[in-house]
C-alpha cells in the first residue's frame, strides 16, 4: 500500500510508524520505572520510626503489621500512578501527531525541488526539448537528476534533429528522379508523333534516373543490413588499400588528382568487403571534392595496440560547424557538386557504420595544406 502513495504522504506514514514504536515502548519503560520508583518511595514512607523499646511478640505483630501496609499501596499512591500513566498516553499521542505533522510541512519543503522538476518534465513537448531546465544550487541528488535530465534531452533533440533532416533528405533523394522522370513522361506524352531519337533520348533519362533510384535503394539496404553477423578474417591492409587506388586510378587522372599510399605490412582483423568499401568511399570523395590537379595521400601508421589510417586530400574542406553531422545519411558539404558527381549522400554515413561495426573511430579534421583528413583508428584487439 505504502508503494502506491505519494512520497511525502510516505515520508510522513513511515515517520509516525517510527515515532510510534519509539514512543509506545518509551512510554512502557518510564511507566514501569516509575511504578518501581513509586512502590519504593511508598515503603519507605510506611515504615514506623518507633518500634526499638517494644517486647517481641509486639514485634513480631509489628512486622507482620508492616509487611502488610508495605505490600499494599496508598489510595494516593495508586492514584498518582494512573494519572501518570494517563498523561504518557496522552503526550505519547501528542508527540506523534506533532511529529506527523511536522514530518508532512518539512517533507514538503525537502519535496519542492523534485516537485518543480517534474512540472518541468511534464510540460516538456518535441517543440521545447531543446530548452534546458536551470539546475538547483543545492548540489543534491534532484540537482544530479536535473543534469541527467538535461543531458538526456540534448541527445533525444540530436536525435529528433537527425531523423528530421534524414526524412526531409530521403524524401528530396527520392522526389528529385521521379520529379524528372514524371517531368519527361508529360512532356512526351504531349505531342502524338514521335521520332526515333526522341524515344532514345526518353529511354536514356529513364535509365540514369532508375539507376539513380537503384544506388539509392541499394545504399539504404547496405545501411540497414550493417547490423547483420558477418565472419571476419585478417587482411593484409597494404594490399586492400593498393587494391583501391588500382581502381580508382581512373577517376583520378580524368581529375588530374595524384594518388600517393605510404604503408606498412599492418595486418587488419574484420571483414574484408567492409573495410574495403569503407576505405574506398573516403578515398573515392577525396578524389572528386578536390581541386584539379589536387592530391590525395594514404597514409597508414600502427604501434601495439592500434592501427591508425590517414586518408589527407586538397579538396573543398568541410567546415567546422559541420563536422559533426557529416556522417549523417544524405548529408552533404556541397550539393551542387554532389548533383555533379551522382552521389545519393550515404557514402560518409555507411563509412561510420563500418568503422563502428568494427569498434573502431573515425575523426575528421582539417587537412595542413588545405581541405580534409580523415583519420580511421582500429584497435589491433578485436573484442
Amino acid at each position: 500500500m505504502l508503494k502506491q502513495m505519494p512520497i511525502r504522504l510516505r515520508l510522513t506514514a513511515i515517520m509516525i510508524i517510527l515515532l510510534t514504536i519509539c514512543c509506545v515502548g518509551l512510554t512502557i519503560i518510564l511507566n514501569y520505572s516509575a511504578g518501581i520508583m513509586a512502590t519504593k518511595i511508598d515503603t519507605v514512607a510506611m515504615i514506623p520510626s518507633q518500634d526499638t523499646y517494644e517486647s517481641n511478640e509486639n514485634k513480631n505483630i509489628q512486622t507482620s503489621s508492616n509487611f502488610a501496609m508495605m505490600t499494599t499501596p496508598s489510595v494516593e499512591a495508586q492514584q498518582a500512578r494512573t494519572e501518570f500513566q494517563l498523561e504518557s498516553v496522552i503526550y505519547l499521542l501528542l508527540i506523534i501527531v506533532c511529529g506527523g505533522v511536522l514530518t508532512y510541512y518539512v517533507s514538503g519543503k525537502v519535496l519542492k525541488p523534485l516537485d518543480l522538476l517534474n512540472r518541468q518534465i511534464k510540460n516538456r513537448t518535441v517543440h521545447n526539448l531543446a530548452e534546458t531546465m536551470d539546475i538547483p544550487p543545492t548540489n543534491d541528488e534532484i540537482a544530479e537528476l536535473t543534469q541527467s535530465f538535461n543531458e538526456m534531452t540534448d541527445k533525444l533533440n540530436a536525435a529528433f534533429l537527425m531523423q528530421s533532416r534524414f526524412t526531409a533528405n530521403a524524401a528530396h533523394e527520392l522526389r528529385t528522379p521521379l520529379a524528372v522522370l514524371k517531368t519527361k513522361v508529360d512532356v512526351f506524352n504531349k505531342k502524338n508523333v514521335h521520332t526515333t531519337d526522341e524515344y532514345g533520348a526518353l529511354i536514356a533519362v529513364f535509365e540514369k534516373q532508375i539507376k539513380r533510384l537503384s544506388e539509392l535503394v541499394i545504399a539504404l539496404l547496405e545501411m540497414t543490413n550493417m547490423n547483420d553477423d558477418f565472419e571476419y578474417e585478417k587482411n593484409c591492409l597494404k594490399d586492400v588499400l593498393q587494391d583501391i587506388v588500382s581502381e580508382l586510378s581512373h577517376i583520378a587522372e580524368e581529375k588530374e588528382v595524384q594518388l600517393f599510399l605510404d604503408c606498412d605490412e599492418s595486418v587488419i582483423y574484420g571483414n574484408p568487403n567492409l573495410l574495403y568499401r569503407a576505405f574506398y568511399n573516403i578515398v573515392e570523395n577525396g578524389i572528386k571534392y578536390n581541386v584539379d590537379g589536387g592530391k590525395v595521400m594514404i597514409h597508414v601508421k600502427s604501434n601495439d595496440k592500434q592501427i591508425i589510417v590517414t586518408i589527407n586530400d586538397t579538396g573543398i574542406g568541410i567546415p567546422n560547424e559541420l563536422k559533426k553531422v557529416v556522417f549523417e545519411p544524405f548529408y552533404r558539404v556541397d550539393t551542387s557538386r554532389s548533383r555533379e558527381t551522382g552521389g545519393v549522400g550515404l557514402g560518409l554515413s555507411i563509412v561510420h557504420s563500418i568503422v563502428m561495426k568494427h569498434k573502431g573511430m573515425i575523426v575528421v579534421t582539417d587537412n595542413d595544406n588545405g581541405g580534409t583528413s580523415f583519420e580511421l583508428i582500429f584497435s589491433k584487439i578485436f573484442y
